[in-house]
């Protein structure tokens, strides 16, 4: 897996490419999500158009990372995503946890108009 970052104001767009199956390739995207986190970036944009497919573990990854980035008041939202991963995300019903837009630029633009929900009381 090969991560390309790219910080646009308070959005990190990360380019996403190669094999997504399993093992310690899709780990590195949650170890990413963290890294930003931890550098106060919680709104991500993950642009999928270099991937064909990929496996359950990166959709455990995902989630994981959703759930990372929620926990501190941001999102997770996806854009190029192919019919084969959209339908993936359909038959496992995590397209309605997922946002997907059409272009990255549109991604990142929609934290402008449509912020994450603000984190939840403790």
């Amino acid at each position: 897996m090969k991560i390309d970052e790219d910080i646009q104001g308070d959005v990190a767009l990360l380019s996403v490419s190669g094999a997504l199956m399993s093992g310690p390739e899709v780990s590195e995207f949650h170890e990413h999500i963290k890294r930003l986190v931890r550098d106060g970036i919680v709104n991500v944009v993950a642009d999928f158009s270099k991937v064909k497919w990929f496996g359950s573990s990166m959709l455990g990854v995902m989630t994981a990372s959703l759930t990372t980035l929620r926990n501190e008041g941001g999102d997770l939202r996806l854009t190029g995503v192919t019919k084969k991963i959209e339908s993936i995300l359909l038959v496992t019903q995590l397209a309605s946890i997922f946002r997907t837009l059409d272009s990255a630029d549109r991604a990142v633009a929609s934290f402008a108009t449509q912020p994450p929900d603000p984190r939840p009381e403790s």
